[in-house]
């Protein structure tokens, strides 16, 4: 039986506030439930923390977002150890966090997504990558942190200049909607459309408080594109073999009918703070925050 959750936080990425805000709603959510929680700020010295309590940790909730917490690392070491945790395992985690690949491994499946190439900073200067506008973004990481939309008037300079990576992902601009779904356990929960006043939903846009961003569920999109935003959620999900919940994000363009429905990526481990998509389509299903978390924690284990 479940009783002690050892919830984790924080960490290395640029993430780690959206992860903050994560744990503090699930946290409100375990101790609700009936759940003895440690909060844990993942720091260099979790690993020895984590190993000394191993025998009172009962499972990990993992609420780490970005590098490190969503990308396999923290998954393997929890298997080394031997301690349950939520969400996806080892692969499905690394795979999903690194754009490209899991971008190459879905088109080899049959799945449409945006042309895109891995470029070093400098051929980027030297000539756009695709007809403008076009998209730069990380390989890997979350929250739309550093994806740009490179348009007519954009500086390219101006944009590498403030990049970390010396390579990065250059994605050709699919205009249209972006509409998200959200899978419990590999079966359809829900989608939601999302509308950001600025011209993609970027990280002021999920977050600030004044962003303006409105969220609905569409009711203008045909049974037979709302079937193919479906099945490619699943197939995206079963692809990676993916636990828990999961999100996938499209862009969608009804002018094209079937042919407009790109897959942007997938995430195997979507934020649950308060303006987070999934608890918004959970709450539109009609199952609670609560309820939510409680299916999360039932999924938890190792050797995924």
């Amino acid at each position: 039986m479940i009783k002690n959750v050892a919830l984790l936080k924080g960490g290395f990425s640029d993430e780690a506030e959206v992860s903050r805000n994560t744990a503090k709603s699930v946290e409100t959510a375990l101790k609700s439930i009936g759940y003895n929680v440690t909060s844990i700020e993942v720091n260099n010295d979790f690993p020895n923390w984590i190993i000394k309590n191993k025998k009172k940790i009962d499972l990990v909730f993992n609420a780490l977002h970005g590098n490190w917490g969503e990308d396999g690392k923290i998954q393997g070491f929890l298997e080394y150890i031997g301690i349950p945790y939520t969400h996806s395992g080892v692969t499905a985690s690394a795979i999903g966090m690194n754009k490209f690949l899991a971008k190459k491994i879905f088109i080899s499946e049959g799945l449409k997504l945006p042309k895109s190439k891995i470029l070093y900073l400098n051929d980027i200067e030297k000539k756009d990558p695709y007809k403008r506008p076009f998209v730069i973004k990380p390989i890997s990481g979350g929250s739309s942190l550093g994806i740009k939309i490179v348009d007519k008037e954009t500086s390219i300079k101006e944009i590498l200049c403030k990049t970390k990576d010396y390579k990065i992902m250059v994605e050709e601009f699919i205009p249209g909607r972006d509409v998200t779904v959200a899978l419990l356990g590999g079966k359809i929960l829900g989608m939601l459309e999302v509308k950001a006043k600025s011209n993609f939903y970027n990280y002021s846009a999920k977050y600030d408080k004044n962003s303006q961003t409105n969220y609905f569920f569409p009711d203008d999109i045909s049974e037979e594109i709302r079937m193919r935003l479906f099945d490619n959620s699943i197939k995206a999900n079963n692809i990676l073999n993916c636990q828990g919940v999961t999100r996938v994000d499209f862009r969608l363009n009804l002018n094209l009918g079937l042919e407009g429905v790109y897959l942007l990526e997938i995430n195997t481990q979507p934020g649950l703070t308060k303006n987070s998509l999934v608890p918004k389509i959970a709450k539109n299903a009609g199952l609670s925050f609560y309820d939510l978390i409680k299916f999360i924690v039932s999924k938890a284990g190792i050797n995924k």
